[in-house]
């Protein structure tokens, strides 16, 4: 009989590095990076531990924890565990399990967990056999494949995207890889706040490393800063964390060619697939709308759990 236990202790940035490496389709929240710049920034505690079956590593896990009210202990796993070998959906939800022992509400310490598990009877069967109630519903996102040549995946594209990505190839617009992605992320903060948009601060995404980050802009003729992307790299993976747009941006579709641009820096980067970062038809109809004009597979999470 298989057993599944957590390793707290051995974890280093190195071998973790590594092992999301294995995991193929990794997600940034479970990468080393973010948790590294959210504590930095943010204040955030973060436990990682590796994930063995009968004593054999087969994947990995990064909670991070809030302090509220003063005494109480909020622990969140986003989008884990990840698995670089084979396992059952028993496995991943005993890992889970065990995760959540570490936060009994005796001790003023709570566990949520949005699991990178696909949607479904069967996920969201498993979290009621294991006693979880759902406390947030499903999160919606979708996988391009970076395997595949860019002339498949331009010819994917739905045609109005591709037809406005021509658009922006003759408008004149230069693109660059910038190396401080701070002014970007500026811009990307104050259209945060104006918009009341929950994500990450831009603060604490300039603190992910360096080697971490991919960040173009786009440039008008005149050389103004007209649009700009932000990608955080993780593993085999990448995500598409920050889209900013000016007028001039939107008027020219300098967003179109900062995607595809970055779909070509990442491949020669060898990474294989890009997480598009999220799609909200409801509040957000106008970037899921644009995020659904690549060919990419959709993708749905049984939403967070308490």
């Amino acid at each position: 009989m298989s057993t599944i236990q957590l390793d707290w202790e051995s974890p280093r940035e190195e071998e973790w590095r590594r092992r999301l490496e294995k995991c193929g389709r990794s997600t940034a929240f479970q990468s080393w990076s973010w948790g590294a710049a959210s504590a930095a920034v943010d204040g955030t505690g973060v436990r990682r531990a590796y994930i063995l079956k009968n004593g054999r590593p087969v994947g990995l896990m990064q909670i991070f924890e809030e302090r509220k009210l003063g005494s109480f202990t909020l622990g969140k796993l986003i989008r884990g565990p990840l698995f670089h070998q084979p396992v059952m959906p028993e496995d991943r939800l005993a890992a889970m399990v065990l995760a959540s022992r570490d936060y009994p509400l005796k001790r003023l310490r709570r566990y949520s967990f949005l699991p990178e598990l696909p949607d479904g009877p069967a996920a969201q069967g498993l979290m009621r056999q294991a006693g979880f109630h759902p406390a947030m519903a499903p999160y919606h996102t979708a996988w391009l494949d970076l395997t595949q040549p860019l002339t498949t995946i331009r010819a994917g594209m739905r045609q109005n995207f591709r037809n406005q990505l021509c658009r922006a190839e003759r408008s004149g617009l230069a693109v660059r890889k910038v190396e401080d992605p701070r002014p970007l992320l500026a811009r990307y903060d104050q259209h945060r706040k104006r918009r009341r948009y929950s994500g990450p601060s831009g603060t604490m995404l300039a603190a992910i490393r360096e080697e971490d980050l991919l960040c173009l802009e786009a440039y008008s003729m005149s050389g103004d800063s007209v649009a700009g992307v932000l990608f955080v790299l993780h593993g085999r993976a990448a995500t598409y964390q920050v889209g900013w747009t000016s007028a001039e941006g939107r008027k020219t579709h300098a967003h179109n060619l900062l995607l595809w641009n970055g779909l070509e820096a990442l491949q020669e980067s060898k990474l294989e697939h890009l997480d598009m970062g999220g799609i909200d038809w409801t509040r957000a109809p106008g970037v899921a709308h644009f995020k659904s004009g690549l060919p990419a597979e959709p993708f749905s999470l049984p939403g967070t759990f308490v």
